[in-house]
């Protein structure tokens, strides 16, 4: 991932000497050791694999069409989806993409979308691609999350926090510049107010953090200063949802619930409630056909 220039921007001569002689070795045992701790020892597969397929066999059922899961980076990889499908139908004439990014980032949406081209040039494939657009404000995608948090937020609370992954600020601006639908922070902010107004929480009841920052250089506020801020002020007890993921994944499970959680106990506060991704609830199944449609 870190290889990949949408991802980690520096000059081309670079991006190896610092992936693999400074950032790898630093950060692959570490990783390691959080895997360990969110790694679901029963279906022995990792959240996010587990969630993406079982969200796809929904769809499948529910579409009557072939579905496949592909990542950007590891296995099943774009080629494999690709032929998955055309395997189960060999009579396709069209392929409904869907980066599963609700909001628009060159390290993430864009990557997918330029990623999956490539691959699908590569080959003599009889079909042609139709890419659905960043889902920030559609209906069925906050309808969807507003049902995912209102279980908690239909109990007392004293702050929710809307977290999204932190980007350089480079990227931000450059995206800004284009306008509204390269604007990262504006769909933040976007899917923030369409989901509060559908569950009519107070905006002082809110706040929006950026987490997973690698530079100083980064979006903020970051998620654990935040969540100690808000311990010191005396608050006890905080919620936490990630919209800017569909799936639950190691920045979710390790980094929000695990260690935010932590910061949260060790600065005072006593009830920390982390609300899971959309995953492959029924709810989001319903939604993506939507989205897709």
């Amino acid at each position: 991932m870190l290889s990949d220039p949408y991802v980690m921007t520096v000059p081309d001569w670079f991006r190896p000497i610092l992936v693999n002689g400074f950032i790898v070795p630093f950060r692959q045992f570490g990783s390691t050791k959080h895997y360990e701790l969110i790694w679901d020892k029963e279906i022995k597969d990792s959240p996010l694999l587990y969630q993406a397929k079982q969200l796809a066999e929904k769809l499948e059922a529910a579409a009557g069409m072939p579905v496949a899961v592909a990542m950007r980076y590891g296995q099943p990889d774009v080629t494999a989806g690709l032929d998955s499908l055309m395997a189960k139908n060999n009579r396709l004439h069209e392929v409904i993409v869907l980066p599963l990014f609700p909001q628009y980032a060159e390290s993430s949406y864009k990557t997918v979308v330029d990623f999956v081209g490539r691959q699908f040039f590569k080959r003599p494939y009889p079909f042609r691609l139709k890419f659905i657009e960043p889902y920030f404000r559609h209906p069925a995608y906050i309808r969807a999350l507003a049902q995912s948090i209102k279980p908690y937020t239909d109990q007392p609370f004293d702050k929710i926090i809307f977290s999204f992954h932190s980007l350089p600020l480079i990227h931000v601006e450059e995206g800004w510049k284009k306008g509204k639908e390269f604007d990262y922070v504006y769909q933040t902010k976007e899917t923030i107010r369409l989901v509060i107004n559908e569950l009519e929480i107070d905006t002082k009841k809110t706040r929006l953090t950026y987490h997973s920052a690698m530079g100083k250089d980064w979006l903020k506020p970051g998620l654990d200063e935040t969540a100690k801020e808000l311990a010191e002020e005396g608050l006890k007890k905080i919620l936490v949802v990630a919209p800017g993921f569909a799936a639950d994944n190691l920045e979710t499970l390790y980094d929000i619930k695990i260690k935010t959680q932590e910061t949260f106990l060790q600065y005072g506060g006593t009830d920390f409630s982390y609300i899971p991704c959309l995953n492959s609830e029924d709810y989001w199944t319903d939604a993506v056909m939507k989205i897709i449609s």
